[in-house]
């Protein structure tokens, strides 16, 4: 799209990706922070800022004109199919850009507690990201921060150290000297045991290990210790006396012998600050199955949420999808000196990945070879966004999509290329056989048949089999069931039913709905038979039907050796005339 396709142009090009993305929404009052546009953030990708001031006008879309991707950011949010990459990459090159301050100045987010001690002032750790990372927004009240079992923590640390004012009278001066000043080492620490330890810059990353941890929450605590002395030198008179200069009474006190003393002071404070995470962990187990087609089935289950799974012909996703936002928390920086302190946008903005349920629910790609059989889960109450994030909002009760059950067109591809995926970046698990039952799946053998007729019933037989092995196949006390004529029968142990339903003026047709596969250990596909049941318009017809076939059997014979031999036999009623 370029500029001389004008405003309209651009904005049939929105429309159209609107409607592939699905979730456009109506636009909503913005934070009472600052929120940064997206012209603030350079060339980063415009879908990365879900918090930024969305605005409709012409001047948006001609200054956005050259993609209607980056049109579409600017004028509402766009949600991810999963965690977007280009959040880690932004993080990682904005740690290193947070403002490196001078001893007499500090500089701290807006949502950092400053500490102050005796000589350090404003000191403050506070965690920049967790990565990789995912605020999971379950419900309005739970939305825990899961992260990968191995990541790292990024962290900014910093202080001031306060030179006192010096003192200077005529029996006595006091000098003030900043003569060290440190940040002694970092100690990231989880469920209070010491992770990792790092040195004294003021942008930080600290590596953590979850493998071995089985708790369900974890706090990750980052522990700064900072130190500073100051050197105090005191001189003072130590012996004074008293002169007479003039011999008339012109008294002068002088000082005959000064005394001097250094001092140092030095205090370490300690600052920290904590979030408490996630290790997101999948264990899944659940069922297997091959249809007589080649199909494969599968039915996977959760305790946790999840993203999905895939296979190399399509996938299968829950109902999570994800969008990324900056941490409100650094919109403002605080600038503290011995004048005082002074508030400024902030130059840096931490990124954060968020899940959150969709209206639609799980969905599958491509849905001609990929097909949703069961969605199961808990019933949650549904989330709250951030007021200035774009997206539909779901507004009842969602289910939370725990189990998966589905079906590939994939005759080659079996448990092995199966790939679960959760909910945070680059993580991915196998499926582990043991936790995994194999289910047979059968074709069935439905026959219909008519017993007896009356003017207003008919009684019929339905029979019913495995196809392969000739097995009568039993819906009695089984989720599946025959339907005759609209009627629900339940076959017994023999495989049979009979039953008797309102004569109808056509045929009847019966047909198998087996019970979901995974529910047993041997399952069947649907089979249908139809039959008829003869009425005064259908023995007619069936009659002339009877009829009709040797008589045109016998005009085609007479037709085809007049034409062959020549005679002139056709039409044979021709001698009639």
């Amino acid at each position: 799209m370029t500029r001389s396709l004008g405003v309209g142009t651009t904005l049939a090009a929105l429309l159209a990706l609107s409607a592939v993305v699905a979730t456009q929404s109506v636009a909503r009052p913005t934070d009472s922070v600052v929120a940064p546009n997206i012209t603030a953030h350079h060339d980063t990708d415009p879908a990365l800022w879900s918090r930024d001031r969305d605005t409709v006008s012409r001047a948006t879309l001609r200054n956005h004109s050259g993609s209607a991707t980056r049109s579409l950011a600017a004028t509402t949010d766009i949600p991810f199919n999963r965690p977007p990459e280009a959040v880690a990459e932004w993080n990682r090159e904005q740690l290193p850009t947070v403002p490196a301050t001078g001893p007499g100045t500090a500089m701290y987010p807006a949502a950092a507690t400053p500490t102050d001690g005796t000589v350090v002032r404003d000191a403050y750790v506070e965690i920049f990201t967790v990565q990789p990372s995912t605020r999971v927004r379950l419900t309005p009240d739970r939305q825990p921060l899961y992260v990968a079992k191995q990541g790292q923590v990024f962290a900014t640390v910093d202080y001031r150290v306060p030179v006192p004012d010096d003192l200077d009278t005529r029996w006595e001066t006091i000098t003030w000297a900043r003569t060290n000043h440190t940040i002694a080492n970092t100690t990231l620490r989880v469920d209070g045991e010491r992770e990792a330890k790092t040195g004294g810059a003021h942008a930080q990353r600290l590596a953590y290990d979850l493998r071995d941890d089985r708790g369900a929450t974890n706090t990750l605590q980052l522990q700064a210790n900072i130190s500073a002395s100051l050197t105090r030198t005191r001189r003072w008179c130590a012996n004074r006396t008293v002169v007479n200069r003039t011999g008339d009474g012109d008294y002068k006190i002088t000082c005959v012998a000064w005394e001097t003393n250094t001092t140092t002071v030095e205090e370490t404070v300690t600052v920290t600050d904590a979030v408490d995470v996630r290790a997101h962990a999948l264990l899944a187990g659940g069922a297997y199955a091959r249809y007589p087609d080649g199909d494969l089935g599968l039915m996977i289950v959760k305790t946790g949420p999840w993203l999905g799974y895939r296979l190399p012909e399509g996938r299968v996703s829950g109902v999570w999808r994800f969008y990324s936002a900056r941490d409100p928390g650094w919109d403002t920086m605080v600038t503290a000196t011995a004048e005082g302190r002074n508030t400024s946008h902030s130059p840096v903005h931490p990124l954060q990945i968020s899940a959150y349920p969709i209206k639609t629910g799980p969905t599958v790609a491509p849905a001609d070879t990929v097909s949703l059989l069961d969605v199961r889960g808990r019933q949650r109450r549904p989330p709250t966004l951030p007021s200035t994030v774009h997206l539909d909002v779901l507004e009842q009760p969602y289910t939370a999509s725990y189990r998966l059950a589905t079906r590939f067109e994939t005759p080659n591809a079996t448990m092995d290329d199966v790939r679960i995926s959760g909910l945070v970046r680059g993580t991915q698990w196998d499926l582990d056989p043991q936790y995994f039952t194999e289910i047979t799946i059968h074709r069935s053998n439905l026959t219909l048949t008519v017993l007896n007729t009356t003017a207003r019933t008919a009684t019929v037989r339905v029979t019913l089999r495995d196809a392969e092995t000739g097995t009568p196949i039993r819906t009695t006390d089984t989720e599946g069931y025959v339907r005759v004529a609209g009627n629900r029968v339940e076959t017994g142990a023999d495989g049979t039913v009979t039953t008797t339903i309102d004569r109808p003026a056509g045929a009847i047709t019966a047909r198998f709905e087996p019970w979901d596969w995974w529910l047993r250990p041997t399952s069947y596909v649907a089979d249908t038979d139809s039959t008829s049941v003869e009425g005064t318009a259908l023995i007619l017809v069936r009659y002339l039907y009877r009829a009709g076939v040797p008589v045109g059997l016998f005009l085609l014979a007479v037709f085809l050796i007049d034409r062959i031999t020549g005679m002139p036999i056709w039409p044979p009623w021709r001698g009639l005339q």
